[in-house]
C-alpha cells in the first residue's frame, strides 16, 4: 500500500513539474509599463513678437562641489560632474508698444518707430552629463544638475548679447520691415529705434 502511494505522489510531482516546466516555456514574460497624464490648458496670452534672429549654442560645462569647514575642503567630499548643453536663444522687437504716433506716412513715404530689440526666449534643448563622480559624503543629485543649467541659462542670455544678437536683431528687423512696405508700395522707409 505504500508502494502505491509513494508511487502516486511520485507521478504527481513529475505531472506536476511537466506541465510547470511547459507554461514557463511557452509562455514567455514581459513588462507592462502604464503611463497616465493630465494637462490643463493654464492660460493663452496674445503676442506680438517679431523675432528675427536665433542662435545656438554648444557648450561643455564643468561642475564641481566641496563641502568647506572655515575655508577648509573636507576631505572625500568632492564631487563633479561634466556635461553637454544645447541651448537656443531669440531676439526680435515687441510690435505690442507701437502706437499711432509711430507711424508717420506721407505720400509713398514711411517714417516708422520700433522698440529697441530684445531677448525673446531661452531655451534648453537637450543635455548630457558625462564623468560624473561623487565624493565619499557628497552625492552629486538631481539638484546640482538643475543647479548648474539654471546658470548655465544666465549665462547664457549674457553670452548672446555678447555675440551681437540684439545688432543682428536690429539688421534683420529693417530688412524685413523694408522688404515689407516696398512690397506695399512705399519708396522710401525710414526706420528709427525708440
Amino acid at each position: 500500500m505504500k508502494k502505491i502511494y509513494k508511487t502516486m505522489l511520485l507521478m504527481l510531482i513529475v505531472i506536476i513539474a511537466t506541465i510547470s516546466v511547459t507554461f514557463f516555456v511557452t509562455n514567455k514574460f514581459h513588462e507592462q509599463e502604464l503611463y497616465s497624464a493630465s494637462g490643463v490648458l493654464e492660460q493663452v496670452k496674445d503676442i506680438s513678437e517679431l523675432n528675427t534672429v536665433e542662435m545656438y549654442f554648444n557648450e561643455i560645462i564643468d561642475f564641481k562641489n566641496a563641502k568647506l569647514f572655515n575655508n577648509f575642503q573636507i576631505p572625500f567630499t568632492e564631487k563633479s560632474f561634466i556635461f553637454t548643453v544645447k541651448s537656443k536663444v531669440k531676439a526680435g522687437v515687441d510690435l505690442s508698444s507701437i502706437d499711432e504716433g509711430d507711424i508717420a506716412i506721407s505720400g509713398k513715404s514711411l517714417l516708422i518707430k520700433l522698440p529697441n530689440p530684445k531677448i525673446t526666449s531661452k531655451e534648453i534643448l537637450s543635455y548630457k552629463v558625462y564623468d560624473e563622480k561623487n565624493g565619499l559624503f557628497n552625492e552629486v543629485t538631481t539638484e546640482d544638475t538643475l543647479k548648474a543649467l539654471e546658470l548655465f541659462e544666465k549665462d547664457m542670455e549674457e553670452q548672446a548679447l555678447g555675440s551681437g544678437i540684439i545688432e543682428k536683431s536690429k539688421e534683420n528687423t529693417e530688412l524685413i520691415i523694408r522688404n515689407l512696405f516696398l512690397s506695399y508700395g512705399f519708396e522710401s522707409i525710414e526706420i528709427e529705434w525708440k
